[in-house]
């Protein structure tokens, strides 16, 4: 031991050395510059016994907090799916006048544009503020947003008010697909993460099928007026959650961290201290690693799962789920079946809450693998089964939706129904979970920031698009081409995705800077009395500790 560190741990109570949970009062780790070295001379699996008592956690408060951040799905999802019932209504809307082809695309698509401007904020809020403060901090905007969709015809550019307010309700929501996922993975134990995770998609759907209930009996004021409801309910349950735990722990508010952590996992006694001292070890581990993000990202084991991430939101929003579900009404119309286009949208939508629900449970059982290769597999067969219908469809002369055979007007509404089924039991839910797994935790703000505005950016490109595609290249080819990119996507997974079920997010880490595979979790696991923590024989610290 180096007479830097003799002297520094002089200075230390015996209570530090004989209680391995200790954490001292003054102890604030975002001052800490620490580097961690093992010793050469001393392999850390030497010294380690373990016993295999599993540390049993409270489950209900953390399934309330996770309801409570999902609640921003429930409203971005409302968000989403607004157009394919509201612009109906905007059509036969006397107040808003006669709206362009152009402008309904524009209504359509560009709440993605205010989602791609949320992605910076809320990565610089959730790190400067904290992932739930965040959080309740955008119930104002995203309130305000809809209020300016319901009264938009009192305005005197009432297309206008209707862009502004779309744009402010998706920055609201899209901001939600940043600390949500990152809330959660912070406050879950690792056994339940992903099914809580999963919990984020599942919201997602029931927003979208709220408002497709609600916009096949209601105008589109009604519908603006019923999703504004929904982040004020989010903002009062989140009131009773506390800050994630890691977040605090990063600000040194070492007191909040303790209560935070006995409130979701309802741990006491040593279970409590060991939680607390695997947290600040992490979070030490990771404030020791550079934060210049340009130089962190040039690192091969940081880089790859950003790609990766990047990767699988490109194949989620190149599905074109956002344009079936931006246009699902206009798209089973242009059918021309005998069912009625708003209740084949509500059948869409109730098929997708009924498959995201196994989803959340499936998650942890089958691995994100292959669920992810099977969803992008039936999506893709989905999506050609499309092309087909729009390729041999006849029509009756003088009308474009009205089948010469109208049995097979029943085609699309099955193969959407298996698309959307695929979609939600896969990519849907673990597109945005992975990212909260693989990227580290000390870049995930600015790396989330950057793949999130890729995604919704690509998503604007392909809702704004969508209807120009089908004019051009026909309605056929459209689907087929979105199919053709989700049979590249099965290959992708098969060859570049690790599996992360059961791993914690520091196994995870581990992965992309080792050759080895992922072994099985250990946690939650009782060390022994005999190794409580890092050992001063293991362990050498090079760098000044601040004491």
């Amino acid at each position: 031991m180096s007479p830097n560190l003799d002297r520094a741990m002089e200075k230390r109570s015996p209570e530090y050395f004989d209680n391995p949970g200790y954490i001292p009062s003054d102890f604030e780790p975002s001052k800490l510059q620490l580097s961690v070295q093992r010793a050469n001379s001393f392999p850390l699996v030497a010294s380690v016994q373990i016993q295999t008592t599993k540390v049993r956690v409270r489950k209900r408060t953390q399934i309330f907090a996770a309801i409570a951040a999902n609640m921003g799905a429930f409203a971005l999802g409302a968000v989403l799916a607004w157009s394919a019932t509201a612009l109906p209504s905007l059509r036969e809307s006397k107040g808003i006048g006669a709206i362009s082809k152009s402008a309904e695309s524009w209504i359509g698509s560009i709440a993605t544009l205010g989602a791609v401007a949320a992605c910076p904020a809320a990565g610089y809020s959730m790190v400067r503020y904290g992932r739930r403060l965040s959080i309740l901090m955008l119930t104002a905007p995203f309130v305000l947003g809809w209020l300016l969709i319901a009264f938009a015809e009192k305005s005197p550019y009432p297309i206008e008010t209707i862009y502004f307010g779309r744009i402010l309700t998706g920055f609201c929501g899209g901001a939600f697909t940043i600390i949500s996922p990152v809330f959660i993975a912070e406050s879950a134990h690792v056994k339940i993460r992903g099914g809580l995770a999963a919990g984020f998609d599942l919201m997602l759907s029931i927003g979208m099928l709220y408002i497709y209930i609600i916009g096949a009996y209601y105008d589109y004021k009604i519908q603006a007026l019923a999703c504004a409801v929904v982040p004020i309910l989010c903002h009062v349950m989140m009131l009773i959650v506390p800050e994630s735990p890691r977040f605090l722990v990063e600000r040194g508010r070492m007191d909040e961290a303790i209560k935070a952590i006995m409130w979701f996992f309802g741990l006491e006694g040593q279970e409590l201290n060991d939680e607390m001292e695997n947290l600040t070890r992490s979070v030490i581990e990771s404030q020791a690693k550079p934060i210049n993000f340009r130089k962190v990202v040039m690192k091969l084991s940081v880089l790859k799962p950003i790609l990766i991430c990047v990767a699988v939101l490109f194949f989620y929003t190149m599905s074109a789920v956002d344009a079936i579900i931006f246009y699902a009404v206009d798209i089973f119309e242009s059918t021309g079946s005998n069912l009625d286009p708003k209740d084949s949208t509500m059948i869409l939508g109730a098929v997708q809450v009924i498959a995201t629900i196994p989803a959340a449970f499936i998650v942890d059982k089958c691995g994100r693998r292959l669920l992810l290769m099977i969803s992008e597999l039936f999506m893709c067969l989905s999506l050609v089964a499309m092309g087909l219908f729009f390729y041999v469809a006849e029509y009756e002369e003088g009308s474009k939706n009205k089948l010469i055979h109208p049995e097979l007007g029943t085609l699309p509404l099955v193969a959407l129904n298996v698309f959307i089924i695929a979609y939600s039991v896969g990519i849907g839910p673990l597109a945005l979970m992975m990212m909260g797994e693989l990227v580290p935790s000390h870049i995930k703000g600015m790396t989330s920031c950057v793949v999130l505005m890729i995604r919704w950016f690509l998503g604007f490109a392909v809702t704004n698009l969508f209807e120009t595609l089908e004019h051009d290249l026909g309605v056929d080819c459209t689907y087929w081409i979105f199919g053709a990119i989700c049979a590249i996507g099965v290959l992708f997974v098969y060859f570049c995705v690790p599996e992360t079920k059961g791993k914690t997010l520091d196994e995870i880490q581990i992965f992309f800077i080792s050759k080895d595979k992922l072994r099985p979790s250990l946690t939650p696991l009782r060390l022994s009395r005999t190794y409580s923590a890092p050992s001063l024989k293991d362990f050498q610290i090079t760098n000044n500790l601040k004491i």
